[in-house]
């Protein structure tokens, strides 16, 4: 599913981020913004594959400590899409607005919101990965409140809706 990939782009692009990221003051955080577009196939949730198309826009906040150094980083990323099943047309609007935490001393990944989820008319949430998560520096779930369907790959239902 698109959280997956799209933290991973997320991730990496924070990373690049980070490496140019001078401080102007120890007490002021650095904030930039910038919109992406992904469209991509998915193959691996369901049983056939659906297209993916998103646009939304990230914001990633630096914070820092007195000496300077990068402490924590927070990643907002509130995106918009729709999933497509390219076999039968069936298409679906998808939403995603989501704040991840870095905690850079603790070494720990926090999502908090809306992560991903998905309406069909007159069925309501066919897949929803909502509240907060966190992981450890190894990416094990260290707490875990609210649904969360695509990080416990519970695609079931969404994919035997969208295959209609």
């Amino acid at each position: 599913m698109i959280p997956k990939r799209l933290i991973l782009v997320t991730l990496i692009s924070f990373m690049m981020v980070l490496s140019l990221v001078v401080p102007a003051s120890a007490d002021q955080p650095d904030k930039i913004t910038f919109t992406v577009e992904i469209a991509q196939t998915d193959d691996t949730s369901c049983d056939f594959p659906f297209l993916e198309e998103f646009e939304g826009r990230i914001t990633i906040t630096t914070y820092f400590d007195s000496g300077g150094n990068p402490i924590r980083v927070m990643l907002h990323l509130p995106f918009d899409g729709t999933l497509t099943n390219q076999e039968t047309g069936t298409s679906v609007s998808a939403t995603q607005d989501l704040v991840v935490v870095e905690d850079l001393e603790a070494g720990t990944t926090t999502f908090v919101g809306v992560r991903f989820r998905v309406n069909f008319p007159d069925l309501g949430h066919v897949l929803l990965d909502v509240g907060k998560i966190v992981f450890d520096a190894d990416g094990n779930v260290i707490f875990e409140a609210g649904p969360h369907q695509v990080i416990n790959e519970n695609f079931e239902a969404f994919c035997e809706v969208l295959s209609e």
